[in-house]
């Protein structure tokens, strides 16, 4: 119990100090991995579970939405937004119909966002420093490779 006590207060700590950066790479691997245990359920017939992690990742993609910045985010923002979107509507039929196939598309979309961030915010602690613009066409470019493998 202790120990549950422990990691929980760990893991406090480590969110309310982290950058909004990596904040946000957190919420995307959090998505992948729920998404993933959620088509792991499915896989198990073991229906409780896909149920929940599929809620708990649908969860995280609500709130990655909710948190869009659209007057700083312009049309990445509003891109953003409609993929957030079509992702909670494909996940709801793919509890709707027990579609894993439906979870392993979303996946791949978050996981192609989350490579995204992840260049460009490791980018900016490693490498020099980019502009505002820079990192909107790098998010752009990922978006429309999303797009066409629609």
């Amino acid at each position: 119990m202790q120990g549950k006590n422990a990691h929980a207060t760990y893991q406090t700590v480590q969110i309310t100090t982290t950058d909004r950066g990596r904040l946000l790479l957190m919420m995307y691997e959090g998505a992948i991995k729920f998404l993933k245990q959620s088509k792991a359920g499915l896989e198990e017939r073991d229906i409780a579970k896909f149920c929940r992690f599929l809620n708990k990742g649908q969860a995280i993609i609500a709130e990655l939405m909710n948190t869009l910045d659209h007057e700083k985010g312009g049309a990445i923002a509003r891109d953003l937004e409609r993929l957030y979107d079509f992702m909670l509507f494909y996940l709801s039929e793919a509890n709707l119909y027990r579609d894993g196939e439906r979870v392993t598309k979303v996946i791949g979309l978050v996981e192609l966002i989350y490579s995204a961030y992840k260049e460009i915010i490791e980018g900016k602690s490693s490498g020099p420093e980019l502009s505002s613009s820079d990192e909107n066409v790098r998010v752009g470019e990922a978006l429309k490779r999303m797009q066409m493998s629609l």
